[in-house]
């Protein structure tokens, strides 16, 4: 390992720690804003890093830097679903949450050197525990016709790379066409926790699962989400909003 690369790994070690050092809700705001526009500056400087070892051919610390970018993400999510719910953004913070708990995921699944995360993943988990109230999640059942690699533009199943690897510093994925809605289900084990019952409707109102507030629903839904009603055994209607994600 060069030297350039050696110091440039020590810097983003330092600057990570010490943005970790604010992940709480009692720390102050300010300085938890200031860690969030580091990172964000760091994680761009990492881009370019990551695109001149990719120039370079050199996977394996291309594949390093891209489990550098997703660390980073992890703890700017969790600094701003700390900063989210002093604001009282709860909705907010959750995703910030997810975005944490998926980072650190990736991470790990980047490069060997990110095997420690294991405590900061179980750490998340016990904030979603403790912190948040218990979620109802949903799954999107869809018809797929055809899957292509993202990574060679092949047909996935006549390809050789695997969904979830990294390769040259980016991760493989199925890039699905030709897509047909099936079913919705009230799941347990989500692939994405943002998608989740949002509210149910009673005598009163419309009750927030979130915040347990009695709303107003809007005329409209936001472009970005898709509503569905589910009646259960209760006879209440359970209004589901799951978010359309990047």
């Amino acid at each position: 390992m060069s030297k350039d690369v050696t110091n440039f790994l020590r810097e983003f070690n330092e600057t990570v720690k010490d943005c970790e050092a604010l992940l709480s809700i009692a720390r102050d705001s300010e300085l938890q804003l200031e860690a969030c526009r580091k990172l964000e500056k760091k994680i761009l400087e990492v881009r370019e890093e990551k695109a001149r070892a990719i120039d370079e051919q050199d996977e394996d610390y291309a594949n390093c830097l891209l489990g550098c970018s997703c660390a980073a993400k992890a703890v700017h999510a969790e600094l701003q679903m700390w900063l989210l719910l002093k604001q009282e953004e709860p909705e907010d913070a959750w995703n910030e949450l997810i975005t944490a708990q998926d980072s650190l995921l990736a991470a790990m699944r980047a490069h060997r050197g990110f095997a420690h995360l294991s405590g900061p993943i179980k750490r998340l988990t016990a904030i979603e525990k403790i912190v948040f109230p218990p979620q109802m999640f949903m799954s999107a059942g869809l018809i797929v016709r055809v899957q292509r690699c993202s990574v060679c533009g092949r047909d996935y199943e006549d390809c050789d790379h695997l969904a979830g690897r990294p390769y040259m510093g980016r991760f493989c994925a199925i890039v699905a066409e030709d897509l047909e809605p099936d079913h919705v289900s009230i799941v347990d084990s989500p692939a994405d926790k943002r998608c989740r019952v949002l509210g149910f409707e009673t005598d009163d109102g419309y009750r927030n699962r979130m915040t347990w507030k009695l709303e107003k629903r809007s005329d409209s839904e936001p472009a970005n989400e898709k509503s569905t009603t589910l009646t259960g055994e209760s006879g209440l209607k359970a209004r589901a909003i799951i978010m359309c994600t990047d």
